[in-house]
């Protein structure tokens, strides 16, 4: 007998697909897409229909392992009661010895995105004070720069894009990584608009542009800045909205007005005729949306980039109209589920005074693992969940050094990943088919049941059943260790999670998702009130000077080649790789290279050539293309994870914001050089 069941996929994906799940004896035989789902249509992209061999992968590890000597590789089972047991010991004993939970440290990010992971922050907040590594590397530096000019994050649902004449997708390729959105641009097309990309590589969205502006990396401030002077120069305003709207202006313009554009053409590699094209394209066609990716901020000045390119939107009146607007994200969404992050600590738990006679958790960037090593008092335990560090943070090398300088550090995963492999304890962790969750969807608003498809495979727990059989251990060995409420049970948090998002649900339990499409009630035309949030109650245009960031440019010195990470429509991270048929679909990981540079320097299709800089080197064989510009050099994120480490080249430089939101500044992966050598 076949059984169907309703899941979604909880990947860190804008599109959240929602699943048709075929199941027979226990497992499953067949995942689609499901048609109810109003914005994928019912179509999965290649990463979505490899689910099912992402859970009966052969190096899926479904029982608890403890690892006899850090980074050996000698692993053995051991059970849960022994997994839970020393966990909790070493807990205690690090309270015992400080006097605080402070040696202790998370990080965890977002390898999935059920609602169940924040399980994982309620569990530690729950045990006292702990060091807590806080930030995003993806979005937080783009978050901060609109919330600087919006006051908020806000975006239109997809559909809004429909109603453009002109859509600027900048700095992202969403043929490769948002399929779904990528058919309402093509829609958008055939009623008449206008698509315009704005990228240093020739992607594919690139390739099916109207207009494509080959820009180079980091310069995104500059072209904008280029733009604008040209908006204003030929009165291609909306004056009306900038003067009942904004804030700044004047020391905008007035930074303008010293903008020569010939040094914008020499620091962006824009000629300056193409600039003005593209200004009167920007300043005549309204309504007109900009999707800003997540490439423009990976840049040292990407915070003042997204700034700036927003501005236009800003300068055109294109904010609050339909059409119009920034395509990000939103966390109105999500941002309502509060119970497990409210848990509090046992009383008398002591951490960092707050200054208000109250303590916090201490808070370290994520990405900067170099820093736990420094620590008073030192970091003695680190538990990484829903993240592969060694794989994806900022030099590979300083995180194995700090992984092997802590004494228990626990991995909570499918498999035994980069960062596994120097890990104390490996637990776990349940496929999102193995266990009821929600997902809540950031740019499409959509929320959706995961229904439990199957048991989970072997001994595997889903994270929420980890945290809550660790506070029952640790209470048992030292009573009231925890707050954790361990007699909740998983529908009961859910249900509570979820009680503040039911109104603008219109239902009165998340499990009337399971058969329906439902979005969060939000506006369908964001800032349509021109009330923005910020101190001023209107958009703040950016007034930073312009002349002396035009003129500034890296030092590369021996490493005159740009280390440019672009992403695979295969793998997401460091995900999905190690799957053949992903590698079948997209081949073997490569150097991306012009062929320009590839003659100068004796290397052909196929030749093994060696990456490398002042942290390290990566070998990989040679891609020529066309798309990359002769002066970088690509390889796409989460290249065969577990025999070359991509991160171990790329150094762990700031962006200019990113701590008004997320704690910490972003992380600048864009804003690394290296040279490279036949080998």
């Amino acid at each position: 007998m076949e059984f169907i069941y309703n899941n979604i996929c909880s990947s860190d994906c804008r599109s959240s697909c929602r699943i048709k799940t075929k199941v027979q004896k226990g497992r499953i035989i067949s995942i689609q897409g499901d048609p109810i789902d109003e914005f994928t249509l019912g179509s999965l992209c290649a990463k979505g229909y490899a689910h099912l061999q992402r859970i009966y992968a052969p190096d899926r590890i479904t029982y608890p392992m403890k690892q006899m000597g850090k980074g050996t590789g000698n692993w053995v089972r051991i059970s849960w009661e022994q997994a839970l047991r020393e966990i909790a010991q070493k807990l205690i004993e690090i309270r015992a010895k400080h006097k605080t939970l402070l040696p202790v440290c998370l990080n965890k990010y977002l390898g999935t995105m059920g609602l169940l992971s924040r399980s994982i922050d309620g569990f530690f907040n729950s045990i006292g004070y702990i060091t807590l590594m806080t930030g995003s590397p993806c979005v937080a530096t783009g978050v901060d720069a609109l919330t600087l000019s919006f006051g908020a994050c806000k975006k239109p649902p997809p559909e809004d894009m429909l109603n453009a004449g002109l859509i600027v997708i900048w700095g992202c390729n969403p043929a490769w990584t948002t399929p779904h959105q990528m058919r309402l641009v093509f829609d958008a097309r055939e009623k008449g608009a206008t698509v315009v990309v704005i990228d240093p590589v020739l992607t594919a969205t690139a390739a099916r542009s109207d207009l494509y502006v080959q820009i180079k990396p980091g310069t995104d401030w500059a072209l904008a800045r280029g733009i604008a002077k040209i908006l204003v120069e030929e009165n291609l305003m909306d004056q009306q909205f900038v003067a009942e709207n904004t804030n700044g202006w004047e020391s905008c313009k007035n930074s303008l007005e010293q903008l020569n554009l010939d040094e914008v053409a020499s620091a962006t590699e824009v000629p300056v005729a193409e600039i003005k094209k593209l200004a009167h394209l920007i300043g005549n066609t309204k309504p007109m949306t900009i999707w800003l990716g997540a490439g423009v901020q990976h840049t040292s000045m990407g915070g003042q980039g997204f700034r700036a390119i927003a501005d236009l939107a800003a300068i055109t009146g294109n904010i609050g109209i339909p059409g119009g607007n920034i395509h990000y994200g939103t966390f109105d969404s999500w941002g309502f589920a509060g119970e497990f992050t409210s848990l509090e600590p046992p009383d008398g738990s002591k951490g960092i005074p707050d200054g208000e006679g109250h303590y916090q958790h201490r808070q370290v960037g994520t990405g900067r693992f170099a820093e736990l090593k420094t620590m008073d008092p030192p970091i003695d335990f680190l538990w990484v969940a829903s993240h592969n560090p060694v794989a994806q943070a900022p030099d590979s090398n300083a995180v194995k050094q700090a992984l092997a300088s802590i004494e228990t550090v626990v991995v909570a995963d499918l498999s035994l990943t980069s960062t596994a492999r120097y890990a104390d304890y490996f637990l776990p962790v349940a496929s999102h088919y193995e266990y009821e969750d929600i997902v809540v969807s950031y740019w499409d608003y959509g929320a959706a049941v995961n229904q439990k498809a199957i048991e989970p495979l072997g001994e595997s727990k889903s994270d929420f059943e980890i945290m809550r059989e660790l506070a029952v251990v640790l209470n048992k060995l030292a009573p009231g260790f925890s707050t954790f409420p361990t007699d909740r049970d998983a529908t009961q948090w859910l249900d509570l999670e979820m009680k503040p998002l039911y109104p603008k649900l219109g239902i009165t339990h998340y499990r009337e998702l399971i058969n329906q499409y439902r979005r969060v009630d939000l506006p369908r035309v964001p800032w349509q009130d021109r009330e923005f949030l910020t101190p001023s109650g209107k958009y703040e245009f950016l007034t930073a000077p312009c002349t002396p960031l035009i003129h500034a440019s890296e030092e590369v010195g021996d490493y005159p080649f740009r280390l440019l990470p672009i992403r695979s429509f295969a793998t997401l991270n460091s995900q999905y790789r190690n799957f053949v048929s992903m590698e079948e679909l997209s081949g073997r990981s490569k150097v991306l290279v012009n062929p320009k540079t590839a003659l100068s320097k004796g290397i052909e299709e196929g030749t093994r050539v060696k990456v490398y800089n002042q942290l390290g080197e990566i070998v990989l064989p040679a891609g020529l293309s066309n798309c990359i510009p002769p002066d970088i050099v690509s390889v796409y994120i989460g290249c065969d994870a577990k025999e070359v480490e991509l991160n171990s080249i790329i150094a762990l430089i700031d962006t200019d914001l990113g701590q008004l939101c997320s704690g910490a500044k972003g992380l600048a992966f864009n804003n690394t050089f290296v040279n490279l050598v036949r080998v």
